[in-house]
Formats: C-alpha cells, sequence, structure tokens
C-alpha cells in the first residue's frame, strides 16, 4: 500500500499548495531545457550503424586517408565551359571555399591548367585539347569543381560547407549555371528531410490526438487536460535526451509521435477517472489512489521496454531507446504531478455534493 499512500500524500502536497508544485516543475523543466541545444542531428545513414562494425571501420578509414567526403560542383555552359573566363571564375571560387573552415583541398580543370602551365592559358586549342581526365564533359559543356572537406558528418558542418560554396559560386557564376552534389550533399538533404518529416509527424499525430480526444470526451476543455502531460513530456525528452547523448536520426525522429500515441494514454485516465468522482480534493485523491499502481507499472514496463533498445547493434535505436524512455517517464510525471495539480487549480478544490 506504500503506493497508494504515497499517491494520496502528493495529491494533499498539491491541493495545498499547488503554485509551490508548479514552480517545483518550472525549475526542473528550465534546467532540463538546455539539453535540447545539445542535440546533434545526424542526416547521414552512418550515424546509425555501429561503429565497431568492420565495414564501418574501412569507411571510416578510407574518410581519414583521403581526407574525408568530397563535395561536387557540376558548372555548365551553353557554348562551351572551356574557356579563360570560366576557369579564372572557377579558381576564384577555390581560394574562396578553401579559406573555409574543414575544406582541406579542391581540384577543377582549372587548377589542372595551372598546375601544367602555370596559369590558365589564352590559347582555345590548347585548352580544348588537355587532358582533364573526366573534369570536362565529352561536349566540353560541363566541368566539375571537387572540394574535399572533414565534416564529420555533422549537420551543421555540412550546412556551413554548402553555404560557403553557394555564396563563393553566386559571385561568379549564374545560380542556373551550376549545382552542387556529393554525399555531403546528400546528407545536406537528408537533413532537410529528417527536420520536415520530424515536423510534420508531430504536428499531424498532434491534430489526430486531438480528434479523438473531442470524440472521447465531447468538452473542449477536458480535452486539453490529458494533452498536459504529453506536451510537458516531449520537452523533457528533448531536454533529457540531450544531456544523455541522444541524436535525432532517421530512426529516432519518429520519437515525438510514439510518445504522444503512448503517453497520452496516462492522461485519458486520469482525466476520465476524476470527472467520475465527485471531484475536488477528494475526487482526485481517490482517482489517484486507484491508477497509482496501475500508472507507474505502465510507465516503467513501457520504459524499461524501451531501454532494451541500447542492446542492439544499430546505434540509431539507442537514440531511439533513450528518447521513448526519458519520453514515457517525463509522461507518467507529468500526469502525476503536473496534470493533477492543474485540474485541482482549474476546476476547485471542494468536491460536488
Amino acid at each position: 500500500m506504500i503506493i497508494e499512500e504515497l499517491a494520496v500524500r502528493t495529491v494533499e502536497f498539491q491541493s495545498e499548495s499547488p503554485y509551490k508544485v508548479l514552480v517545483i516543475l518550472g525549475i526542473l523543466t528550465a534546467m532540463v531545457l538546455p539539453g535540447a541545444t545539445m542535440l546533434d542531428i545526424k542526416p547521414s545513414t552512418e550515424a546509425i550503424l555501429p561503429a565497431d562494425d568492420p565495414v564501418v571501420e574501412s569507411l571510416d578509414t578510407l574518410r581519414a586517408k583521403f581526407a574525408g567526403d568530397t563535395t561536387y560542383m557540376l558548372i555548365s555552359d551553353k557554348n562551351d565551359i572551356r574557356n579563360v573566363d570560366n576557369f579564372e571564375s572557377m579558381l576564384r571560387v577555390q581560394n574562396r571555399v578553401e579559406n573555409s573552415e574543414n575544406v582541406i583541398s579542391s581540384t577543377s580543370p582549372a587548377s589542372m591548367l595551372q598546375n601544367e602551365y602555370g596559369e590558365v592559358p589564352d590559347d582555345s586549342d590548347a585548352l580544348e585539347q588537355f587532358d582533364y581526365r573526366s573534369m570536362v564533359a565529352e561536349d566540353g559543356k560541363t566541368a566539375v569543381i571537387a572540394f574535399r572537406a572533414d565534416t564529420q558528418a555533422s549537420s551543421s558542418e555540412i550546412r556551413r560547407l554548402h553555404n560557403d560554396i553557394q555564396q563563393a559560386a553566386d559571385s561568379e557564376f549564374l545560380r542556373s549555371q551550376y549545382h552542387l552534389t556529393g554525399y555531403n550533399m546528400i546528407d545536406l538533404a537528408t537533413f532537410e528531410v529528417i527536420i520536415s518529416d520530424f515536423m510534420t509527424i508531430t504536428v499531424v499525430s498532434f491534430t489526430a490526438v486531438l480528434g479523438v480526444l473531442y470524440a472521447v470526451f465531447r468538452d473542449p476543455r477536458k480535452m486539453i487536460y490529458p494533452v498536459v502531460p504529453v506536451m510537458f513530456a516531449l520537452i523533457w525528452m528533448l531536454g533529457l535526451g540531450g544531456y544523455l547523448g541522444a541524436n535525432l536520426t532517421i530512426i529516432s525522429m519518429v520519437s515525438a509521435a510514439m510518445i504522444m500515441g503512448l503517453g497520452i494514454d496516462f492522461g485519458i485516465h486520469v482525466t476520465k477517472k476524476y470527472f467520475g468522482t465527485r471531484r475536488g480534493t477528494e475526487g482526485m485523491s481517490e482517482t489517484m489512489t486507484e491508477l497509482s499502481r496501475g500508472l507507474l507499472g505502465g510507465a516503467t514496463t513501457t520504459g524499461v521496454g524501451f531501454l532494451a533498445l541500447l542492446a542492439a547493434n544499430l546505434t540509431g535505436m539507442h537514440s531511439l531507446g533513450i528518447f521513448l524512455f526519458t519520453g514515457i517517464i517525463s509522461a507518467y510525471i507529468g500526469a502525476t504531478i503536473l496534470l493533477p495539480t492543474l485540474i485541482l487549480l482549474s476546476d476547485g478544490r471542494e468536491s460536488i455534493v
């Protein structure tokens, strides 16, 4: 009966000092929130693979040996790319980008000519007959600049590389003349998809949950109560996840929707049970006494089940496990500490006769 007795004492404290409860939770949330800034978005599929896998180790070794990933800038000219103006523009782009952080070197048809002749020659025949080793298309209308950089598959570093190249390229070529590609740019595109999907999934899930809640309660005020623990859980999930080293990947981006689907149950049970009692402090005490063991058991078993993901070989599963564990435990705290306090404040502490 310890769990039930603790539930009764908690309700008594929530009823007598509701604002103290809110202040304590507010302070804890303020301490948790900075962790969200520590979250790193890992767009690369390698971020979800085990680091000790021989194939992954080989890839990391190759990247270290050959100076990381290569980003390619494809430049086109409707007439012929092989002219002095284009080549000199390429050199200026290279010089600017090579001064950027994490950029190790660059290669282009223009730099190949410079290495061979000391400068870009004015002779058009020499430009057309030079062996560019696949850096210029056979029809002479497309050329490639290769930028070798070590971004560590970090979304912020890849974004910085993209912006530096684009800024340099815009000063020399029309936006329609060039295109960026390569693994870094694919990772950047994946990063944008992860962010977009994370927001879309979260909004769609939240909207669907609200629709179901309205169908269940048929009361706008009552339907908001179960949402409180979920919103509380999402904030704590991101903050605690950041402190615990979790990353947002193509796997873990579904965590918010899963917490909404799983954590909403706690709020529904508390709200539905409470409004079926005489309400007030007495009704909340009855509610939490009856539900306390079930809520605790459901939260701990679900949370421990998610922790099993830490045993997976895929490191992407580790972040998912951390997010889901912290999310479900936070939803439990929100349903047993925050929600009853808010209900007592808004509905009153006196029972209905």
